[in-house]
């Protein structure tokens, strides 16, 4: 039996004795310390303890033999802003958490910077008191680090303490980092001062954009003020303008990204992302790849063309005076589900194909094999891999079956979420088409969806089925 046993705690802080015997094959005081240093224990031996249990030579278990020293942990390190970036206690919690979720596109500002201006500073995480484990090692007590939020355009000093811009532009938080871009900010209108604005970046225009006049940049275009019958024209990126467009016809707005506004009249829209309207739409042409919303108070789309990819969401549309407004949704793309469809279909024909090219030469290997009397080890390798091949071909089959049935399902659904939402009035004279599908309303209809299910048009209460207002019809059936 092992008379002297010794376990140190994964921390090195402590260190346990078991003598499980007794009496006159008790260990000796000497022996009990020469086992302590043959398990490597230096430091924090609790001598009186250990005296104890020497002289009572009585059985122990797990009794505290050493102890040593834990660390007083230092300050740790902190970042100092240098620039007003809204945001900055998200990044800082963002680089402490690594778990944690900020929406920092909510807090994306832009501050004018210049070449080499420090945009952050950081304090060095500083020492505090150093423990020490029982077996002798140094346990540091330094706070913890952290690193600047260094991103794009932006370069770190040489004794790691500083951001700074590398640069002249203006800098904003995304994702937990510091950008700096390029970005022309405006401070007043584009008019006869500015000029046409041209720019590989984004802008920023803190007026009006008046008419006849141009804007176009390779990203986003923000505009805190209205535009008038002017030219506006994001390549990469999103237009947002804060209050409206008064285009007088002339007007056009074409951006690859999303058009957020507070109101249209007169104007032309093409993005590929969603039109976002607050108040309405008036004797406008939309075309937009994703959906258009018109949701505010008014939330009214009245005269014009209305063009969508994946959906009109209004609460009103046309007028009491019978103002002729179309509303389209055509599809240019095949939706998602459907392409699996197709997928699917080419890998089943790939499938088939292969499963007949194996069935024949497995047909063939088992004439050669009825006709010789041996047959190689080589021959017989590749049969056993055959018939495993089409039994895995034959069962993945089976679950391409399946696999068609849910995406025809999907595929459905997608098409009737493609619709046509009017929350308030539907006035006469507004024209509606679904995909070659047309609507022409010649009465006021309230609270109804429009979308197509199969060949037809349907036309549905948004209230719900228990509601005695409830209806649902074909146009041109309903009696």
């Amino acid at each position: 039996m092992e008379k002297i046993r010794i376990t140190i705690s994964k921390d090195e802080l402590k260190a346990f004795l078991t003598i499980p015997i007794k009496g006159a094959l008790f260990p000796s005081r000497e022996e009990i310390l020469f086992g302590l240093r043959t398990a490597g224990i230096k430091q924090g031996v609790k001598l009186e303890t250990l005296d104890e249990i020497a002289r009572r030579k009585e059985p122990v278990y797990e009794a505290l033999i050493a102890e040593g020293k834990p660390p007083v942990k230092g300050k740790d390190a902190q970042l100092v802003w240098e620039i007003p970036l809204k945001g900055h206690g998200d990044a800082t919690k963002a680089e402490k958490d690594e778990t944690a979720r900020i929406d920092f596109k909510k807090a994306l500002h832009f501050v004018p910077v210049q070449k080499h201006q420090v945009l952050a500073r950081k304090i060095p995480a500083e020492s505090g008191q150093n423990g020490l484990t029982v077996t002798g090692k140094e346990i540091p007590s330094w706070g913890r680090d952290i690193a600047l939020p260094a991103g794009k355009n932006t370069e770190i000093s040489e004794d790691g303490l500083e951001l700074r811009a590398a640069i002249t532009g203006s800098a904003y938080l995304q994702n937990g980092k510091v950008h700096v871009d390029k970005v022309l900010h405006i401070k007043g209108d584009v008019n006869y001062g500015t000029g046409n604005i041209k720019f590989t970046g984004p802008v920023i225009i803190e007026g009006d954009v008046r008419s006849g006049f141009k804007v176009e940049a390779r990203d986003s275009i923000v505009i805190n003020g209205n535009v008038e019958a002017a030219h506006i024209y994001s390549q990469q990126g999103d237009v947002t303008v804060k209050y409206g467009v008064v285009g007088k016809k002339r007007a056009k707005i074409l951006a690859a990204g999303n058009f957020t506004c507070g109101f249209v009249q007169d104007a032309t829209v093409g993005v590929r992302g969603d039109v976002m309207v607050s108040h309405y739409l008036i004797n406008c042409n939309v075309s937009a790849g994703g959906r258009v919303i018109v949701k505010g108070k008014e939330g009214q789309i009245r005269g014009g063309s209305i063009t969508s990819e994946k959906g009109i969401h209004a609460v009103t549309v046309g007028s009491d005076r019978n103002i002729y407004t179309e509303l389209k949704i055509f599809s240019l793309a095949q939706n998602s589900s459907q392409k699996k469809l197709w997928e699917l279909s080419r890998m089943r024909t790939d499938m088939a194909l292969r499963l007949s090219t194996l069935e024949k030469r497995l047909k063939f290997l088992e004439i050669i094999k009825k006709q010789v009397k041996t047959i190689s080890e080589e021959k017989i390798a590749e049969m056993e891999f055959i018939a495993n091949e089409i039994k895995r071909l034959k069962a993945r089959l089976m679950q391409l079956d399946d696999e068609e049935i849910v995406l025809q399902k999907e595929a459905a659904k997608e098409r009737m979420l493609k619709e046509v939402v009017v929350e308030g009035s539907l006035f006469p004279n507004v024209h509606i088409d679904i995909n070659g599908l047309g609507f022409h309303s010649d009465e006021t209809l309230r609270s109804v969806k429009i979308y197509r299910f199969k060949d037809e048009l349907i036309v549905e209460s948004l209230k719900g089925t228990e509601d005695l207002n409830y209806d649902i019809f074909v146009p041109g059936s309903k009696t």
